[in-house]
Formats: structure tokens, sequence, C-alpha cells
């Protein structure tokens, strides 16, 4: 889902060996403003990291459909390393799935702005299930009308992502390599909940102490 309120933009990914024998390239097309651009480049580090894949053979082709005034941000980040991966891996991705959010070099989805715009934009263009960051979840103050027609998953890492994004053969395989990635401890805003759930105790306890 796009930057922009009420837009819902398509990605394609494909990936093939690369036109040049000293490296592959990340290509991407659709007017991207700088830091969009950003986040398309941060791909492959998380390719690398996660996935044990050595893209320096390979060139990534990325798609954005529709984008005639331009994509700026980094909303699409989740959209953008999903689509990769599945075109990698040759493992689907759901058809009836939005999903909006930033990702940072080792794997946490970071929240955005906007999230009740995009939620909305996406329960109009017919989709039933949207990915969102988890820091986002109390952000989100959508119509009665749209409560029941599309369904809110909050993610805090790829895994989660991948969990709920991909279908098919392949899927249980490609989360196996994934199942030693840990997040790391995220401070401020975006902390992970997982991570203030574990602390909770810790400092309950300091407290009668």
């Amino acid at each position: 889902m796009s930057e922009f309120s009420g837009l819902v933009l398509p990605i394609v990914a494909e990936v093939t060996p690369a036109g040049s024998q000293s490296e592959g390239k990340v290509i991407a097309t659709g007017r991207l403003g700088d830091i969009a651009k950003e986040a398309v480049q941060n791909i492959s580090a998380i390719i690398k990291k996660y996935m044990g894949r050595d893209i320096s053979k390979h060139d990534i082709h990325i798609q954005f459909i529709g984008t005639y005034e331009g994509v700026e941000g980094d909303s699409a980040s989740i959209s953008l390393i999903t689509a990769v991966i599945s075109a990698m891996e040759n493992v689907p991705v759901r058809q009836d799935v939005a999903m909006t959010g930033s990702i940072s070099i080792r794997g946490t989805v970071l929240p955005i702005g906007g999230v009740t715009a995009k939620i909305e934009a996406a329960a109009e263009a017919g989709i039933k299930t949207v990915l969102i960051p988890k820091a986002n979840l109390n952000d989100v103050l959508i119509e009665d009308k749209y409560k029941k027609i599309i369904e809110i998953i909050p993610v805090e890492t790829l895994t989660d992502v991948l969990q709920t994004a991909l279908v098919g053969n392949g899927k249980d395989e490609l989360l196996q390599k994934l199942k030693d990635m840990r997040p790391p401890k995220i401070i401020g805003k975006v902390e992970l909940e997982s991570e203030r759930k574990k602390q909770d105790p810790l400092h309950s306890e300091e407290q009668r102490n």
C-alpha cells in the first residue's frame, strides 16, 4: 500500500541472471522518490542476511504498477521484500492480502504513517486481509463499515509477514530457513511488543523490592 491515502499499488518482482559479470543489481521502476529508492536498496542486505543467498549473480527487477504520481516513503518495504523473496524462492504470494510497513535491515517491521487511510483503501479495493506493523495497532481508527470486511493482522518481523503472505509449495521450507531469525531489541517507540512483555516482570519485581 502506498504513502498516499486511498491508493493500493500492485508490486511485481522478478529475479534474473545478472546482466553484468561483476555484480548483480536491484532495478526498480515506477517514479520512485529518494526514500523509496533507499527502501529498495535495503532489500539486498536483508536477502543476504536472512535468506543465505548470494545475489551478486542475479538482477532483481521490481515494478511499481500504476505509479503515475510517483512513490515516496518506505511504507511499501515489507511488500517489496515479500515480492522479491517470492520470486527468488518460487513461493506464491496470496493475492487477497495487502501489507504496509517499513523494515529494518535486521528484519524488524517498523511503524509507518497514515495506517488508517491505508487499511480503508485496501478494504475499498476488495482486499480481505491487511498486514500492518504491530507498533501501529493503536493508531488504527477505521470506520465501522470496514471492520467486518477486512482482517487486520499486526506483524513484528519478516517471518511474521511471510507466515501470512505466502502460500503453497515451498512455504514451510522457506520459513524453516528463517527460524533462527531473532529481531534485535528496539528502543523507544518502535520497541517490539514481545520485548516489552519480557521486561515487564523484571520491572515489577524491581518495584516490589
